[in-house]
């Protein structure tokens, strides 16, 4: 790319209406007629364009039947979380930002939502009108006996992206890991969860949503995201953000609804295998079988859409890599709260490090107590390859080329797809 190319990248932004601009990829998102269309792909400053990608939730919905003592939450014990409190590891001082439906509040979390942004495209309500973004932060940072989630002292962020149908757009989810990068140190965002999935395979290589989640992981934010409820198949791990080699991606196993591993075991619906890059994903396990989180409200399309996974009429029970990921993250902020000087890289490494084997199963179970109290000392990704368009010496996006990646399509596609089995029953 020749100099001032990105000087040139900001002039054909500016001339589509409604262009939205990403700096932290050198990129922008816009509705663009045949003719717009083929203008800026025949311009010789413009790297690439692609499709806008739908963005998918990752719970299977409702969980199968149960006595009522399997109901109270199982995983704080079965990833030894419990033990971290009993030491005072609880994730105090650490912000978590949910880049998902938006967080209700409530007596689960009382004063520590930090703040609600939406960035959603396709809902201008601030609301969780879904509910799934809520019951992710449950999973982290809960506080209502006897529902307590992974980190209960840690602060939350709602960073909303999808409608009450819990679609989106991965233009959304760049524009909200944009805004977390920009707001970091003044949030004290050390963790970004994100318990979503592109609805299209492909090579993180030249993917923006692969870059963007790059970017945070470089600006020293921890990335968790959901391996997605695809199975073994080909191509299953290759849905960013989730193929990217940089983040941590978490997988499912079921922990039976009690504290002891001997009864855990590994299930076939988590996404896991080889990416089309070589890289074995998912990084991690979690619970993510039957697990009980804060429901956003009785109105909420999860409520609706699954009333008999309601429990005691405050939360609910679902299955899915979104409950495993949210598992991960309160285990991340437990690390970063005993260990604030953790990197990216060094959490990562830990958690791999510290887990237990299970049979059968294509990563280890993660402890959050050996990874929380652990002298290891390691990084993670030393041998991963950045995205195309980040200069592997800095980390940063190189600014002598531009990502063209993100051409919105919404008008002419996505508003007419409604990924309801998808979503839910994946």
């Amino acid at each position: 790319m020749r100099e001032g190319a990105a000087e040139a990248a900001g002039q054909l932004a500016g001339s589509v209406a409604g262009a939205k601009r990403f700096p932290l990829i050198d990129g922008f998102a816009a509705s663009l007629s045949p003719d717009d269309l083929d203008r800026i792909a025949r311009d010789p400053e413009v790297e690439s364009v692609s499709l806008d990608a739908a963005m998918l939730t990752t719970d299977r919905g409702g969980g199968g039947d149960e006595d009522g003592d399997s109901l109270a939450t199982a995983y704080p014990s079965a990833t030894n979380a419990v033990q971290a409190w009993d030491e005072g590891i609880t994730g105090g001082g650490v912000t978590v930002a949910v880049i998902d439906s938006g967080i209700t509040g409530g007596n689960d979390f009382r004063a520590r939502v930090s703040g609600r942004i939406n960035f959603s495209t396709l809902d201008p309500s601030s609301a969780d009108r879904n509910g799934h973004g809520t019951y992710v932060a449950g999973i982290i940072a809960g506080n209502a006996s006897p529902y307590v989630g992974m980190a209960p002292e840690a602060r939350l962020l709602g960073i909303k992206v999808t409608d009450r149908q819990g679609a989106a757009l991965a233009s959304d989810v760049i524009q909200a890991l944009q805004w977390a990068v920009e707001h970091r140190d003044e949030y004290g965002i050390r963790v970004v969860n994100i318990s979503l999935v592109s609805s299209i395979a492909d090579s993180y290589r030249q993917d923006p949503l692969s870059a963007a989640v790059e970017e945070a992981w470089f600006h020293g934010i921890v990335v968790v995201v959901a391996a997605g409820n695809f199975g073994g198949e080909a191509f299953t791990v290759d849905h960013a953000p989730a193929n990217d080699p940089y983040v941590i991606t978490s997988g499912s196993f079921d922990d039976a609804g009690t504290a002891e591993f001997a009864d855990d075991a590994a299930v076939d619906w988590s996404s896991a295998g080889q990416t089309v890059d070589g890289r074995a994903k998912p990084e991690v396990l979690a619970p993510g079988t039957d697990v009980t989180s804060v429901l956003a409200g009785p109105s909420s399309y999860v409520a609706r859409s699954f009333p008999d996974a309601v429990v005691e009429g405050g939360y609910v029970r679902l299955s899915g890599t979104s409950a495993s990921a949210a598992v991960v993250s309160g285990a991340a902020a437990l690390m970063l709260s005993q260990d604030p000087g953790l990197t990216p890289d060094e959490v990562k490494f830990r958690l791999m490090a510290t887990g237990r084997a299970l049979p059968g199963a294509p990563a280890t179970a993660i402890d959050a107590y050996a990874a929380a109290t652990s002298d290891l000392e390691g990084a993670a990704n030393q041998d991963a390859v950045p995205n195309d368009f980040i200069d592997p010496e800095t980390g940063e996006i190189m600014r002598d080329s531009v990502l063209w990646r993100n051409v919105l399509w919404r008008n002419v596609l996505w508003r007419s797809v409604l990924w309801r089995s998808v979503l839910w029953r994946g």
